[in-house]
């Protein structure tokens, strides 16, 4: 599938609600489980206010703001039209004046997330009356176009290349934030022009966290959750570290949640549920006693759907019934905590085929011990 295959999948759910105008929009904030209609209607994640006007028989006009964004928006777009703004919501009311769409045949998708005052000018323009089409907008795009999947291999490259960074910088004596900012430093380097990140360490973790002031110390189990961004298709890979030589009960507890790992990957096949693939990792961990941590508060998900334009097919949960098509991209990670070792990250990016799986990164997860 191309980007022109994903319009005109949204353009005939258009035609079959009877929508004349879709309106896609963004706030230019960008979050690793927001969906960002404006990427998936123009391919651009923009970094200030972004609407995409789509007629449904044409292709469509995309604006951005600030108004010098244009540029970059020319370069980094799919073939579509590209206005600068100061205000979208002016450049809107321009083109509807002529236009003479009723506006119960607009749709629009990603509104509810503009900051109030830009909705409430929307809203008010189109008198209350647009029909928020999001699902049109969202569902499609979780089957990732070849583009998409060529960017998430890049991606991938750089989360794996900035986790070998962090095995050479850890050290007892250096702070975790400190460790996280040079990742991040790194990982752009490298083409990231974004990460979420979540890295801390201790003795006995209870979560995964942001990064505190904390210092490194002999012994710690490090825990890396690393989501770059590359041109605005993310992949994350989740990994454990250890300062020092691993303890047996750490090592087999990491080797268990290994296991769960590659089951629930192994049960990510076309046509399954997102729901299987949670039960297969579960299944692993109850057979060895850790039912009671295999539910919240201990751990909310296993996995979830990955790209700022969809994160279809959504979380790996029990209560996720989404069944698992071609070409959609998620990450798969128990990370899971157990009373004698604390918490612990494994997880990899998996592109969905009409076979077996495929996971993305080189390496998969391992027990890294750090040298002191």
């Amino acid at each position: 599938m191309d980007f022109g295959d994903c319009i005109n999948q949204i353009h005939a759910q258009m035609r079959e609600q009877g929508i004349d105008l879709l309106l896609g929009f963004h706030d230019g904030g960008h979050f690793i489980e927001k969906p960002n209609a404006v990427m998936v209607l123009s391919g651009f994640k923009s970094i200030g206010h972004a609407m995409v006007i789509l007629p449904c028989d044409g292709k469509g006009t995309l604006v951005v703001s600030p108004p010098w964004d244009a540029e970059r928006a020319r370069e980094c777009a799919a073939p579509i039209q590209v206005v600068g703004a100061e205000d979208v919501v002016n450049t809107l009311a321009d083109y509807l004046a002529p236009a003479k769409i009723l506006p119960a045949r607009i749709g629009t998708a990603g509104l509810v997330s503009m900051p109030w005052p830009v909705e409430d000018r929307v809203t008010a323009l189109l008198r209350g009356e647009a029909r928020p089409m999001e699902r049109a907008v969202f569902a499609g795009a979780g089957r990732k176009t070849a583009e998409q999947i060529s960017k998430a291999r890049k991606a991938v490259e750089i989360a794996e290349r900035g986790y070998e960074h962090l095995l050479r910088m850890a050290r007892p004596g250096v702070r975790e934030d400190e460790l996280a900012m040079e990742l991040k430093s790194y990982m752009k380097t490298l083409g990231a022009e974004d990460n979420f990140l979540m890295l801390c360490a201790g003795a006995h973790n209870r979560a995964v966290q942001p990064s505190s002031g904390r210092r490194l110390e002999p012994g710690d189990v490090i825990l890396a959750e690393i989501t770059p961004s590359y041109r605005g298709q993310m992949a994350q890979i989740c990994r454990t570290a250890v300062i020092g030589s691993a303890s047996a009960s750490l090592k087999s507890g990491y080797e268990l949640v290994v296991e769960s790992m590659k089951r629930g990957i192994a049960r990510a096949v076309e046509g399954a549920a997102m729901a299987e693939v949670c039960r297969a990792i579960d299944a692993v961990l109850e057979a060895k006693g850790y039912g009671e941590f295999c539910h919240p508060p201990h751990i909310r998900r296993r996995g979830h759907g990955l790209g700022f334009g969809s994160n279809v097919p959504g979380d790996v949960s029990l209560e996720n019934a989404t069944r698992l098509e071609p070409d959609m991209f998620l990450v798969i990670h128990p990370n899971q905590y157990l009373p004698e070792t604390g918490y612990l990250l494994c997880g990899e990016p998996v592109l969905i085929t009409a076979g077996a799986p495929e996971i993305l990164s080189e390496r998969t997860a391992w027990l890294a011990e750090i040298e002191i």
